[in-house]
């Protein structure tokens, strides 16, 4: 009997620390993508313009995870919801494969490069049809990166040939008084 009531209070060997770690850590994941997946939902929902109270996980939903911080009206988040609306009107604006309304996302003359790559998917592609689902808005003072991973589904106007293309883009962004301008959009590998 004392040989067990004495091993219980044996300190943990390093094997055991690690363990215990580990599982704290695989906690902790399970949690975070619990609300990393809410905050993809409600980006999409922005995206979308629907209106609502932010999407909230039920313990059912994200066993485990941590209940989240009460919704604050951060400059950081009015900011990403601004460019969730700045995405979805380029979306839009892509699929109308109108360049007059992308230079309205880029509030103005878009970049040669930029300008060059869109006159070629509008010259060869027809039903073009773009999803865009943002990975990462940092916002700075006054700017914002954003990784996205856009799908683009078209045919080919010369062979009639569906097709689809996956990428990831990273699209810059500007304040300009109390709106977002998009500024570049880079194919990133």
């Amino acid at each position: 009997m004392t040989a067990a009531f004495l091993g219980a209070c044996a300190p943990m060997t390093p094997e055991e620390n690690v363990r215990e770690e580990l599982a704290n850590l695989r906690e902790e994941h399970r949690a975070l993508m619990a609300e990393i997946q809410a905050l993809r939902g409600e980006m999409r929902r922005l995206a979308a313009g629907e209106a609502g109270p932010p999407a909230t996980l039920t313990p059912d939903e994200a066993p485990g995870a941590i209940p989240p911080a009460p919704a604050l009206e951060s400059p950081v988040r009015v900011a990403g919801a601004a460019i969730a609306t700045v995405l979805d009107a380029y979306r839009q604006a892509l699929e109308a494969e109108d360049l007059r309304r992308v230079e309205e996302v880029y509030g103005g003359a878009m970049p040669a490069e930029d300008l060059r790559y869109l006159e070629i998917w509008f010259d060869r592609t027809d039903q073009l049809r773009v999803t865009m689902d943002p990975r990462a808005i940092d916002v700075h003072d006054g700017t914002a990166d954003a990784l996205i991973s856009q799908t683009m589904d078209y045919r080919l106007r010369r062979t009639s040939e569906q097709r689809s293309v996956r990428l990831n883009v990273r699209m810059t962004f500007e304040r300009r008084g109390d709106e977002w301008q998009l500024i570049s959009v880079q194919a990133r590998r």
